[in-house]
């Protein structure tokens, strides 16, 4: 009967020109038994870190929840529905872009799929909304939100009560509180909450005479949007300008504290998350790489919109061509959508690379190969093993093990400029002469303990125990030249050689 009591009282003031005003009309059950408890523990548990906060909220037949309420178009028929629920007195939950996101977040797509598509802007105009309505519902369902409170939003009115704005995030804040999101790919819900209901404003609407003594007083305005861009601000103090745009409003009113200069707002961020962002390849590089067939193309659809493929078929059938399609895709993806580190953190220049591995030196270097080809928007390193590395640089004692069915050879000379170990004793390496001195220094040890195993054999031959031996001075000579050689080869610390 409290359900068909609130319909009844909902219906009668569902008038033509209250329909707008009632998507914020605030409605508080009458029935409360037991009071409810609510919960604030801020770091209690170990898995929480210090900007997270643990709200619990434990509710029993009969407790009062405050909602507040708003309207949707269900068969035809204006229906109420629950837009936002009051947890603690400062924390609400948006209801209405949870169950809604494509209507907040997006528009509806208005044209069908086709199997060919006339151009480019063709094709475009009839997927944008539909990879718009897709990324708004994964976002709701899979992202981690990030909920600021009393943050300053400054809004801007443009034609027919479009609204934009943007608001600043302290550089501060941004490490505090862990936002590593992409800030230009966000979902926004804005809310102001303690706006005071005008009598002006319920006789516009025609609905003063359906208030009732203990109706609420104040109501909080809901508008939903997303990020287009931020600004890096240097200047102190530093931090990211964000710039948005508001894409659903279910209130037409829009009050004057909005426009307010410092006013403060509950903005709720939802990143987009990288899976929503569906890569399309390109069928071929062109004059570079052999064109796709029908199977290596889907391979390479499903490994660039997948966290794990496995990739199978028999010698001949393209597998390292399918490798390095997807390789480039990757170098693509990170071009157009690059990670963005923390100010502060000792990585922040650093940028994305791409680790290709091979079960064998000749698989990888026909990748890397490849990759030349396409030396002037990529920069490939080719890094080969330790045992591959000795056989260009030697230094003492260092031993040498392939596998029996491995030939041992050298790095391809051919990629010789890609590979880390030629690369670092290149001019263009500020430590190359001191990499080239002890590749000298090591040579020169090297060619010692070779004389040493020399004189030692030829020393064999030769006795100084009769003084009248005529070799007797070329043995004394020799034993000379070995201390000096062993006095050199000393002069490496175990280090060095280690190295």
């Amino acid at each position: 009967m409290g359900r068909l009591h609130l319909w009844s009282g909902l219906m009668q003031i569902l008038t033509v020109s209250s329909w707008l005003f009632l998507l914020t009309r605030t409605y508080l059950a009458q029935i409360e038994l037991v009071p409810s408890q609510t919960t604030v523990k801020a770091c209690t548990s170990k898995e929480q870190i210090e900007h997270e906060v643990e709200i619990t909220l434990v509710l029993k037949p009969g407790d009062a929840l405050q909602v507040q309420m708003t309207c949707e178009v269900h068969r035809g028929y204006w229906s109420p529905v629950i837009q936002l629920v009051s947890i603690t007195p400062r924390f609400e939950l948006c209801v209405d872009h949870v169950n809604n996101p494509v209507t907040c977040f997006s528009r509806c797509a208005e044209s069908p799929t086709c199997i060919h598509y006339n151009n480019i802007e063709d094709y475009v105009r009839i997927w944008k909304p539909l990879c718009e309505m897709e990324s708004a519902s994964t976002a709701i369902r899979d992202s981690d939100i990030i909920i600021i409170e009393n943050l300053e939003v400054n809004f801007n009115r443009g034609n027919e009560d479009t609204l934009t704005g943007n608001f600043f995030l302290n550089s501060s804040w941004i490490e505090d509180w862990a936002i590593k999101c992409n800030l230009s790919k966000c979902l926004l819900c804005i809310r102001k909450p303690g706006v005071p209901l005008k009598k002006d404003l319920l006789k516009k609407y025609d609905l003063f005479d359906n208030t009732n003594p203990g109706d609420p007083v104040e109501f909080t305005w809901v508008a939903h949007g997303a990020t287009t861009k931020f600004d890096v601000e240097k200047k102190p103090p530093s931090g990211n300008l964000v710039h948005f745009y508001v894409n659903h409003r279910p209130m037409e009113h829009i009050p004057d504290c909005i426009f307010q200069k410092g006013a403060s707002f509950t903005v709720e961020l939802i990143p987009k998350t990288r899976p929503d962002m569906h890569v399309v390849i390109r069928k071929s590089f062109p004059k570079k790489l052999p064109p796709l067939n029908r199977s290596q193309f889907e391979a390479v659809d499903k490994a660039l919109n997948n966290t794990f493929t496995l990739i199978q078929g028999p010698p001949g059938t393209g597998k390292t061509v399918v490798g390095v399609y997807i390789v480039l895709c990757f170098v693509e993806m990170n071009k157009e959508s690059p990670r963005k580190l923390n100010a502060n953190s000792k990585d922040k220049d650093k940028k994305q690379v791409i680790l290709y591995c091979g079960p064998s030196n000749k698989s990888v270097d026909v990748v890397a190969e490849y990759m030349l080809r396409f030396e002037d928007s990529l920069k490939a390193l080719r890094v080969y093993g330790e045992q591959v590395e000795m056989l260009d640089y030697p230094f003492p004692e260092c031993v040498l093990q392939f596998s029996s069915k491995t030939k041992a050879e050298a790095a391809k000379e051919s990629l010789r400029n890609i590979t880390l170990h030629h690369r670092i004793r290149q001019p263009t390496n500020p430590d190359s002469a001191e990499i080239k001195a002890f590749d000298q220094r090591i040579k020169e040890a090297i060619e010692a303990e070779q004389w040493i195993k020399a004189a030692v054999e030829a020393k064999k031959t030769l006795t100084a125990e009769e003084p009248t031996n005529p070799d007797s001075t070329k043995v004394t000579l020799f034993d000379q030249r070995i201390k000096a050689a062993i006095e050199a080869r000393k002069t490496f610390t175990a280090e060095e050689v280690k190295q």
